[in-house]
C-alpha cells in the first residue's frame, strides 16, 4: 500500500492531478474561457482524474496505459535468427547417394524366456 502524502492522495495521484490542473490553467490563460477551452479542458481533466483514481482489477490505469504502449511498440512478427551459428556447407557430387545399411532385425523374445527372466527376478535377493 502506498503512503498517503497529501490528505487521502498518494504522491502519484497528486502529481497526475497537479499536471492536469497546470495544463488546464495554462490553456485557460492562452485561450480564455471560450467554448474551445471547455472542449479541450474537460477531456484533459477527465484523463487526469482517471489516471489518479480509476483502478481496474486493483491495478491503476497508468499500468494499463503503459502495457498498451509497450504492446503497440513491439513487433508482432518474431523472426528467430541464431547468432554465432554458421551452417556447414556440404558438397556432394550429383547422382551419388550414400547408402545406409538396413536396420538390424529385432529379436523376438519367446514366452519361455520371459518366464525365466521373471522367475530370476522374483527369486533373487535384493541387496543395497
Amino acid at each position: 500500500m502506498e503512503d498517503k502524502i497529501i490528505g487521502p492522495l498518494t504522491l502519484i495521484q497528486f502529481l497526475y492531478l497537479l499536471v492536469g490542473g497546470i495544463i488546464d490553467y495554462l490553456l485557460m490563460m492562452t485561450i480564455g474561457r471560450s467554448i474551445i477551452f471547455w472542449i479541450i479542458a474537460v477531456p484533459i481533466a477527465a484523463v487526469a482524474l482517471a489516471l489518479a483514481f480509476l483502478k481496474i482489477q486493483d491495478q491503476p490505469l497508468a499500468h494499463f496505459v503503459k502495457a498498451g504502449i509497450v504492446y503497440l511498440r513491439r513487433p508482432k512478427i518474431r523472426i528467430w535468427r541464431r547468432k554465432g551459428y554458421i551452417a556447414p556447407i556440404i558438397k556432394e557430387a550429383p547422382g551419388k547417394k550414400k547408402e545406409t545399411p538396413p536396420p538390424a532385425p529385432k529379436r523376438r523374445i519367446e514366452k519361455s524366456e520371459l518366464e525365466k527372466l521373471a522367475q530370476a527376478l522374483d527369486t533373487q535377493k535384493i541387496t543395497n
